[in-house]
C-alpha cells in the first residue's frame, strides 16, 4: 500500500477514507440486490402472462392483441411509448389507462396481468412509461408534466380506430396522481378515474419529520433518472441525513431540501396549499378514491376525496385493509389476523363496476346506490356503506393515562381509564438513545407492512416504550376516524420527537398495531414556526392520530404505546439544538410524561355508538 501523500489534509484523508466506506457500502448492496432483479424477472416472464386477477365479471375474449412501445405523441413532440392490450376482435372498446413511471412490464400492481384481464373483459388497457422513465422519451420532471401530458394520452387513445372515444383511468400511488392531474386538465374525452394510495397534495415537510422510508427514499431510487435505481443502497441508519443520497451513489438535491426543512426550495411538483381546492374544484370527471388503513398516504388521500366532493358530490370513497403496494395482498388476513376472504377483492370488484358504469354504460349494485363510501371495519371484518367522513355520528370519548410510575417497566402497571385522574401521580419516565430507536416495526417493509406485521411485544418490552391498556372490555367498541393524543410531556433536551402508536390487544394476547401519531417538538406549532423547548419544562402536546377502523372486540383491550421513535419510517430526532439533517451529533434524551389532576393526558377516541344508523 502506497504511503499517504504528505501534503493531503486531514480533511482530505478523512473524505477519501468515506468515499472508500461508500463504495464497499454500495458494492454489497448491489450483490444484495441482483437475487431480487432476478425474481423480478422470474415473475415477469413466468407468472404474469397467465394470472388471473380477481374481476367479478366472465372473460369474454380470452384471446388478446398486445402491441408494445406503441409510440404516443405529446403536444411538444416527445414521443412516449405505451403497451396496448385489446381484445383479438372486431369493433371499438372502452379504453382504460395506466401510466406511471415504475416501467409499464413490471411486477408492480401486477399492471401486465391487470391489463391483460381488462382486455379478456371488452375493454382496451394502455400501461405507458411516463415522461422520461424507461421507454418513453424526454426528461423526467417527477409529478411536474402531468397535466398535459395525461390530456394528450386520454385524447389519443380516444381517437383510436379501436376506441368507443370513451376513456377510464387507474392505478395506484404516482399512477394516480397522473389520473388526478389528467382530470383537472378536463381532458375531453375523460370519462371516469379511479385513483390509489394517493393524494394530489402530499406534504412531505408537513409535519417536519422526514418521511425517511418513503418520500426521502423515493426521490433517491424512483424520482430521479430513467429507471428505477437500487433501493438497498439507501443506508437509513446514516448521518447526517444530508448525506444519504451521497453514500447511496444517486445524489439529488431535493434530498437536502427536505432533511433539512428548506421551505425556500420547493420540491418537484409541490403544490401550494392554497392553489390546491382551486385545481381539486376544477375536477369534473366521475372520480372513485381508493385508500388503506395501512397506507402511507391515507390521509392526503382521504384530504383528496374530500376536496373533490365539494363540487363533485357523486365522488365515491372506498378504504381497505390495504397497505401501499395492492399487488402482493393475495391472502386472507391483515398481518397475522385472519380475515373471511382475500378483501382486495373488493378493490377489483369496485373497480370493474365502475368502469362497467362509466364507459360501458351499464347499470349495476354500484351505480345504484346513493351510500358514496364503502370501509372495511376491522374487528367485525365487515365492509360497510357510509354517507360522509368523518362520520357524522361519532363521540369523541377520553381514556385518562394512569400508573404508578413503572409503565416503562411493567406491561400492566400503565392503565387507560375513562375516568381523570385524581390528585398526584408519578410521572412515566424513559431515556430515547438515537443510536438505538424503536424501529416501528421489527423487519417489515413498509410499503407491503401487512405482509409481515406481527406482535408487537418485543416493541413494548423495551425499557423507552411507555404501554397503557384498558381492562378486558366488557362489550364491542367501534373506533372510526382519527383518535387524538393529548400528552403533558417534558424532555431535558432542545428538541426530541413524541409517538403514539394505537393497538388492539386480543383475547390470546396478540397486539395487532392499528395507527399511529408523531410530533417534533420544534415543530409542535407547524413547520414555518419552529421553536425550540426548554429542558425541564412541561409542554401540552396534541398529536393526531393516522385515521383507523376498528371494533375493539368485548374480551380484547385498547392499548397506547408512547415513545421517541418510529425509524426508520421517520428519520429519528438526534434531540439537539442545530439544524435538522446536517450533523452526525446526537443526544440521549430523558423523557417524562405527566398524568394527574394538572397534567391530563389522554387518547381521544371516535366512537361510533353501536345500533346508530349510518
Amino acid at each position: 500500500m502506497s504511503e499517504a501523500n504528505p501534503h493531503q489534509s486531514d480533511d482530505t484523508c478523512d473524505r477519501s477514507e468515506r468515499e472508500r466506506e461508500w463504495k464497499v457500502f454500495r458494492d454489497q448492496a448491489d450483490r444484495d440486490w441482483a437475487p431480487e432483479l432476478a425474481e423480478e424477472e422470474r415473475i415477469c416472464r413466468e407468472v404474469l402472462p397467465t394470472k388471473a386477477i380477481p374481476f367479478p365479471s366472465c372473460i369474454q375474449y380470452p384471446e388478446i392483441i398486445i402491441e408494445r412501445d406503441v409510440p404516443v405523441p405529446m403536444r411538444d413532440g416527445v414521443v412516449l411509448k405505451a403497451d396496448v392490450y385489446r381484445p383479438k376482435a372486431e369493433g371499438k372498446f372502452p379504453i382504460t389507462i395506466n401510466r406511471g413511471p415504475y416501467d409499464k412490464t413490471s411486477s408492480l400492481d401486477n399492471t401486465p396481468a391487470v391489463a391483460r384481464n381488462l382486455a379478456q373483459r371488452g375493454y382496451v388497457c394502455i400501461a405507458q412509461d411516463t415522461r422520461g422513465r424507461y421507454a418513453s422519451e424526454g426528461d423526467y420532471e417527477p409529478l411536474s408534466t402531468e397535466i398535459e401530458d395525461g390530456v394528450d394520452t386520454v385524447e389519443w387513445a380516444a381517437a383510436q380506430p379501436w376506441s368507443t372515444g370513451k376513456v377510464g383511468m387507474f392505478g395506484v400511488s404516482y399512477n394516480g396522481f397522473v389520473q388526478l392531474s389528467a382530470a383537472i386538465g378536463q381532458a375531453p374525452n375523460l370519462s371516469c378515474i379511479y385513483p390509489g394510495m394517493i393524494g394530489y397534495s402530499v406534504q412531505p415537510r408537513k409535519n417536519g419529520i422526514p418521511w425517511l422510508a418513503t418520500f426521502v427514499a423515493w426521490y433517491i431510487w424512483a424520482g430521479q433518472g430513467r429507471e428505477c435505481l437500487n433501493p438497498m443502497r439507501i443506508d437509513a441508519w446514516h448521518l447526517p441525513l444530508n448525506e444519504i443520497d451521497d453514500k447511496s451513489g444517486h445524489p439529488n438535491p431535493v434530498v437536502d431540501a427536505l432533511v433539512t426543512m428548506d421551505l425556500d426550495n420547493p420540491l418537484p411538483g409541490e403544490i401550494a396549499e392554497d392553489l390546491v381546492a382551486d385545481h381539486l374544484a376544477s375536477i369534473r370527471t366521475p372520480t372513485y378514491c381508493v385508500a388503506g388503513w395501512y397506507d402511507e398516504l391515507v390521509n392526503s388521500t382521504l384530504e383528496t376525496w374530500q376536496q373533490i366532493r365539494e363540487t363533485q358530490p357523486d365522488a365515491k370513497l372506498i378504504i381497505g385493509p390495504w397497505h401501499h403496494n395492492l399487488c402482493d395482498l393475495d391472502e386472507p388476513r391483515i398481518g397475522k389476523v385472519e380475515t373471511d376472504d382475500i378483501e382486495l377483492k373488493r378493490y377489483f370488484e369496485q373497480m370493474e363496476l365502475f368502469f362497467a358504469y362509466h364507459l360501458k354504460g351499464e347499470e349495476n349494485e354500484l351505480s345504484r346506490t346513493d351510500a358514496p363510501i364503502k370501509i372495511y371495519v376491522m374487528g367485525k371484518r365487515t365492509w360497510r356503506d357510509e354517507y360522509e367522513w368523518p362520520l357524522a355520528r361519532t363521540v369523541y370519548k377520553s381514556l385518562y393515562l394512569h400508573s404508578s410510575g413503572a409503565a416503562a417497566t411493567n406491561l400492566e402497571n400503565g392503565v387507560l381509564d375513562w375516568q381523570q385522574p385524581e390528585g398526584e401521580q408519578p410521572a412515566d419516565e424513559y431515556d430515547y438513545d438515537p443510536l438505538d430507536p424503536v424501529k416501528w416495526s421489527k423487519d417489515v417493509e413498509i410499503w407491503s407492512y401487512l405482509l409481515e406485521m406481527g406482535d408487537r411485544r418485543d416493541i413494548e418490552d423495551r425499557r423507552d416504550v411507555l404501554v397503557y391498556t384498558t381492562p378486558v372490555l366488557k362489550e364491542d367498541i367501534e373506533v372510526t376516524g382519527y383518535a387524538k393524543a393529548v400528552l403533558f410531556a417534558a424532555s431535558n433536551c432542545e428538541d426530541t420527537d413524541f409517538v403514539v402508536n394505537l393497538v388492539d390487544v386480543h383475547a390470546d394476547e396478540h397486539t395487532q398495531y392499528l395507527t399511529h401519531g408523531i410530533v417534533r417538538a420544534r415543530y409542535r406549532d407547524g413547520v414555518k414556526n419552529p421553536q425550540l423547548i426548554e429542558p425541564g419544562k412541561v409542554y401540552e402536546y396534541e398529536i393526531e392520530l393516522w385515521p383507523t377502523s376498528n371494533v375493539f372486540l368485548a374480551g380484547h383491550r385498547i392499548r397506547v404505546e408512547i415513545t421517541s421513535s418510529d425509524f426508520d419510517r421517520y428519520a429519528r430526532n438526534q434531540n439537539i439544538a442545530a439544524p435538522p439533517g446536517q450533523t452526525s451529533k446526537t443526544r440521549i434524551a430523558h423523557q417524562s410524561v405527566f398524568h394527574d389532576e394538572f397534567h391530563l393526558s389522554r387518547l381521544v377516541i371516535p366512537v361510533i355508538p353501536r345500533g346508530v344508523a349510518s
